[in-house]
């Protein structure tokens, strides 16, 4: 049976935060508030009077108002965890325009823009930026995040302010040069073996599961069969194509907050090794006191 989080995806989004001061046993005031969704009166985080509630509804609307005063047209999937405490809206931008070919490589990556808010505090009110490649749909990363549309969440937050046309034309020119770290990936060469030691690496640094693991290895072994792709050479930038695979089809739907973070910090520890072999080596080095796992 698959692991699932308390998420709901196109649902459950939609709904008014308040924040109510917390009192004492003898009725006296606290400095924490709640924050408290009113359909349902769950407290989905606590915090100080300077913190400024986002309502889902405002960010998301002034987001898509963005997007139409530049004519861009877009698919939204919208993803709430925990009751509600965190969303995060996912547009995939269409048209010819909002597209980047990957460097030695020639996928073509759409452009993906997430907006993110939170009512317990762990997400800042921001865009971050993503790609997703066009012949098979995997959700992928950048390592730009962020870009000029964030802010913490404060009593003088002016989502007018925040996100504008300005700083929306600046996110999607720095997505128009993001496919150039995918071209690294690619650039640098991997032996069958040495990716199936790097997935167990991380492993064992706790970035992925065993059972991930395992999926991503028989994905990496039996690449020209399974894994959607016109090039199935041995680099980088096909087994993180691997891990954006199973993740995607069959992590994302289930656990979209735990498949974001683990794709992210795949393509970091890929991302510097990159134009090092020393760094290469160790981390596809074979690991040390553990057992030989063969993947089919």
């Amino acid at each position: 049976m698959p692991i699932t989080a308390k998420q709901s995806k196109n649902t459950n989004w939609n709904f008014d935060v308040a924040s109510e001061r917390l009192l004492r046993q003898d009725g006296s005031n606290t400095a924490i508030f709640a924050n408290v969704r009113t359909d349902t009166d769950e407290i989905l985080g606590t915090s100080t009077e300077r913190y400024g509630i986002v309502q889902n509804d405002d960010l998301i609307n002034r987001a898509e108002d963005a997007f139409k005063a530049r004519g861009i047209n877009y698919e939204r999937n919208i993803y709430t965890t925990d009751n509600g405490s965190k969303l995060r809206a996912v547009y995939d931008l269409k048209g010819p325009n909002m597209e980047t070919r990957v460097p030695n490589v020639g996928d073509v990556m759409g452009y993906r823009l997430t907006v993110q808010n939170s009512f317990d505090r762990t997400l800042r009110v921001s865009f971050a930026l993503g790609l997703m490649r066009l012949v098979c749909l995997n959700g992928m990363q950048t390592m730009e995040k962020d870009i000029d549309m964030v802010s913490k969440h404060s009593t003088k937050l002016d989502l007018a302010n925040l996100i504008t046309d300005k700083a929306l034309d600046n996110a999607l020119a720095f997505l128009k040069e993001s496919g150039s770290i995918y071209g690294r990936l690619a650039a640098t060469k991997l032996e069958d073996e040495q990716g199936l030691n790097i997935l167990q690496n991380l492993t064992k640094k706790k970035v992925m599961s065993e059972k991930v693991r395992e999926r991503v290895a028989q994905l990496w072994n039996n690449r020209g069969d399974l894994l959607r792709s016109n090039n199935h050479d041995g680099n980088l930038y096909n087994l993180y194509n691997s891990v954006t695979q199973h993740l995607t089809d069959e992590v994302e739907e289930n656990r979209f907050e735990y498949s974001n973070r683990m794709s992210g910090q795949v393509l970091k520890a890929f991302d510097k090794v990159t134009g090092s072999a020393s760094a290469l080596g160790k981390l596809s080095a074979a690991p040390k006191n553990s057992e030989i796992v063969v993947i089919a």
